[in-house]
Order: C-alpha cells, then structure tokens, then sequence
C-alpha cells in the first residue's frame, strides 16, 4: 500500500470513528451526564479547529481563528456537523494528492506565534495522531455506560 493509499485510508477511519463517537454523545444517556458532556465537547472542539486550522494551512489560505481553544459552550449538532466538514474534506484531499505533492512544504505561522514548516504528508500525519491522542482522551472523560458499544479500532473500521 502506498503512503498516499495510506492516509486515505486512516482519513476515512477518522471520519467514521468520529461519527461513531458522536452517536454516542447523542445518546439520551448523555444527557444525564453534562458536567462529563461539557469537558467532552470541549476537547472535540479543540480537535476541530486544529483539524479546520491545518485545512487553511494545507490550502495555503488564513485561517478563521484566534485561539486553538474556545471557551464558547458546544452545542454537539453544530459540532458534529463541523467535524463531518472537515472530514469529507480530508477525505477527499487525501484520495486526490500525489506522493509528489505529499513532500511540498507548508510554511505558516502556529497561534502561539512561532514559524511552523512541515511537509503535507506530515501536516496529514499530525492531524491524524493529534486527533487520535485527544479523542483517547474524550474517552476518559465519558462515563463508561455512554461507551458500552463504541467501536473505535482501525481493524474494526477495516472490517466494514
């Protein structure tokens, strides 16, 4: 398989483990738990406006974003159509790119003010694994009865 096969594949992995965890958030057991709720939506909000930052990055466009943090409440429908955005796009983005494309640098400017240049292919790297790490942490926060059924394994996602 190849690097670019690759990340497409773990792009659509993202897209649908996301969406697996957002059924889980909508559950009517959810709402029994909002102080777990808040902190849980939260940090999918900090996932999603560094997914949508890296997204004007790998554009080469500016982003729409002081902060990489939000103190505004999440409403988890909003939220949840955010990250489907943002996925489809890396979705796409990722079965349309080159290998050659995936070494062209990306030169931009973090939010604590310092250079950031990386390659497309580890911008792509980043936003998986930054994902990944924070929504291991999500799952922390949630009470175990909202969990029971969540699949969220790359090798249960291949088995579809």
């Amino acid at each position: 398989m190849s690097a670019t096969n690759l990340l497409h594949s773990l792009y659509k992995y993202k897209a649908w483990s996301e969406e697996e965890l957002f059924k889980c958030l909508k559950a009517p057991a959810a709402k029994k738990y909002p102080t777990e709720m808040e902190e849980a939506l939260y940090w999918l909000a900090y996932i999603n406006i560094v997914d949508q930052l890296f997204i004007a990055r790998l554009q080469g466009k500016p982003d729409e974003f002081d902060s990489i943090l939000t103190k505004q409440k999440q409403d988890p429908g909003r939220l949840e159509e955010s990250f489907s955005s943002a996925n489809q796009w890396f979705v796409n983005y990722t079965q349309s790119i080159t290998a050659i494309e995936l070494s062209d640098p990306v030169a931009f400017i973090f939010k604590d003010g310092k250079p950031g240049n990386m390659t497309k292919e580890q911008v792509l790297a980043h936003v998986l694994s930054h994902g990944l790490q924070h929504r291991g942490s999500v799952a922390t926060i949630l009470p175990r009865e909202l969990l029971l059924d969540h699949k969220d394994h790359f090798t249960t996602f291949l088995k579809l």
